[in-house]
């Protein structure tokens, strides 16, 4: 009789416990696909990594300037436990003076400021996207081409023969929107 309660018991509580693994795993399939919860988690990891950046860079500011120099930043990621920091964010600080030119703003305008650090870092943490290596196999499959054209060109001259062909190396239809995705880039929603 013992046993029979027992055995009971214990298959009851099996069944309870798949019930509830299946309830759960339910709910949290819907909560993944829950636009405003998808749009609070976006939130909250982009005030998580502002918060991170901005910590970094009162860390990496010795002087208090505001600005991050490249020395700055050098002293700063020769920390082993900085250079696994940024490694746990997929970033390699092996070359500091790579990754400060890659985070710096594109116009090069003196020292890295807090937004440039938190808008670079955010832009290079993480593996590539796919629409990052599609708009960077267009932008170079424009320039095989505008390269071919400029042989072309070369090899008719050489040989003698008039160029007949206009080589527009300078091409306007902007292949993939490079141009414009660079010049919103550099627009005042990106810099907020």
């Amino acid at each position: 009789m013992l046993l029979c309660i027992l055995h009971k018991l214990v298959i009851g509580f099996a069944v309870v416990g798949v019930i509830n693994g299946v309830f759960i795993q339910e709910t949290f399939k819907v909560a993944s696909s829950d636009n405003q919860i998808m749009m609070r988690q976006k939130e909250r990891s982009s005030n998580l990594h502002e918060m991170k950046m901005r910590q970094l860079f009162l860390e990496a500011d010795n002087d208090g300037d505001g600005f991050v120099s490249a020395d700055e930043w050098r002293e700063l990621v020769s920390h082993p436990a900085v250079q696994l920091w940024l490694g746990s964010m997929d970033l390699d600080a092996a070359d500091a003076d790579g990754l400060y030119e890659l985070i710096h703003d594109l116009d090069q305008d003196g020292d890295l400021t807090m937004d440039e650090l938190i808008r670079g870092v955010a832009r290079l943490k993480g593996t590539a996207r796919s629409y990052d290596l599609q708009m960077l196999l267009r932008q170079v499959l424009a320039l095989t081409d505008s390269v071919d054209k400029l042989k072309r060109s070369v090899d008719r001259k050489s040989r003698g023969e008039s160029d007949q062909d206009e080589i527009e190396l300078n091409d306007t239809s902007d292949t993939g929107g490079e141009g414009r995705v660079a010049h919103l880039m550099k627009g005042a929603a990106w810099r907020r």
